[in-house]
């Protein structure tokens, strides 16, 4: 299961990169663009997609590396199998955010699918939305790798 998530926090960690590289290079053409005159329509919608993909990328990044919501202050004083329990309270708590997300991210990339970009027709929106579920599915996947070694940690008594 490690290894599962290991490899898909790569792939999104690539995905993330790619797609703020995108919008890097689409802001660049939108600038150079506006200062030579020359109308680029596509830009915009380009750069604010691939950032959305980007956010969601890396938010999924960071639930791999355990550097989302936490309660750091709480969790550095905490020692044993009390910080264990605080660490599979977050987990359970972004897991069901996560769930959630997962759901409602299939319900809305389906609902939206043969919508069509404005600027670029040939695209469907559907490929806009789909971030949501894939984003809500990995943290699932994260946070049920982080439980299982949350609760070997607690079993053994809070050693890490």
């Amino acid at each position: 299961m490690d290894k599962l998530s290991r490899m898909i926090y790569k792939a999104e960690l690539s995905l993330g990169v790619l797609f703020i590289s995108i919008f890097f290079v689409t802001i660049v053409i939108q600038v150079v663009g506006r200062y030579t005159g020359v109308t680029v329509s596509w830009t915009g919608e380009v750069s604010s997609y691939s950032f959305i993909w980007a956010v969601f990328m890396g938010a999924g990044a960071m639930t791999y590396e355990n550097k989302h919501f936490s309660f750091a202050s709480l969790q550095e004083k905490l020692t044993g199998r009390k910080r264990e329990l605080i660490n599979i309270f977050i987990s359970l708590v972004i897991m069901l955010y996560s769930s959630a997300t997962l759901y409602y991210g299939i319900i809305i990339a389906k609902k939206f699918w043969n919508y069509r970009w404005i600027s670029l027709p040939s695209i469907k929106m559907g490929y806009t939305w789909l971030c949501v579920p894939i984003l809500g599915g990995t943290c699932t996947l994260f946070c049920i790798n982080h439980l299982i070694k949350y609760f070997k940690n607690f079993s053994a008594g809070g050693i890490k």
